[in-house]
């Protein structure tokens, strides 16, 4: 009978606990205990991925419906709207400086608004890729010296043809305002004399 007990408790046998984890089990009931435990552990377990994928769920959810809402939305690289756009707050163009002389090339494909700071005469080329449709400003600045003249080539029209006369007194300021009827016709009219500026 003591050899019996012995072989009980000295006795042990590996069983497979589901797929995972082998349970050491030997007589008594410490290894039932224990194979309690690791069962606790899995249902922890299982009920915390069940809850994760409540979450992820939950995100996918959230994420599709947000990429459904940008189908109303215009993307930073811009985007041809069709209908009504309104903007109910401040809206603007950066202003794009230059200081130079002889033939001013403005580029209309990257701002509307430019301030020219002219440092000798010059002629104000056609401008690059302006777009039917589009408009804006050129501020239009005598240097310390004064006396630049400003000629106009390519699609500039204005008045009755006739270009206009920029103020000639050192640092005047002129605003040349403008219209793109067509890629190939630019509108202008000069305000004359802008002080303040």
């Amino acid at each position: 009978m003591a050899s019996q007990k012995i072989s009980q408790l000295t006795a042990i046998t590996t069983v497979a606990s589901g797929d995972y984890f082998p349970i050491v089990r030997a007589s008594g009931t410490t290894n039932q205990r224990v194979e309690v435990g690791v069962l606790d552990v899995r249902y922890t377990l299982a009920a915390s991925g069940v809850a994760a994928q409540s979450t992820a769920n939950t995100a996918l959810a959230s994420g599709n419906a947000a990429l459904a809402d940008l189908t109303s939305k215009v993307s930073k690289g811009g985007d041809l709207v069709s209908g009504t756009l309104i903007v109910d707050a401040q809206s603007f163009g950066v202003v794009s400086s230059v200081v130079t002389s002889g033939v001013i090339l403005l580029d209309f494909s990257a701002n509307n608004n430019f301030d020219v700071t002219l440092e000798g005469n010059s002629t104000l080329a056609p401008s690059v890729a302006p777009s039917g449709g589009q408009s804006g400003a050129i501020y239009l600045r005598q240097d310390g010296t004064g006396s630049r003249t400003l000629a106009y080539s390519g699609g500039w029209s204005f008045t009755n043809g006739t270009a206009p006369t920029l103020t000639t007194t050192a640092s005047g300021t002129d605003l040349l305002a403008y219209y793109s009827a067509q890629p190939t016709v630019i509108v202008g009219s000069l305000i004359a004399a802008v002080s303040g500026v």
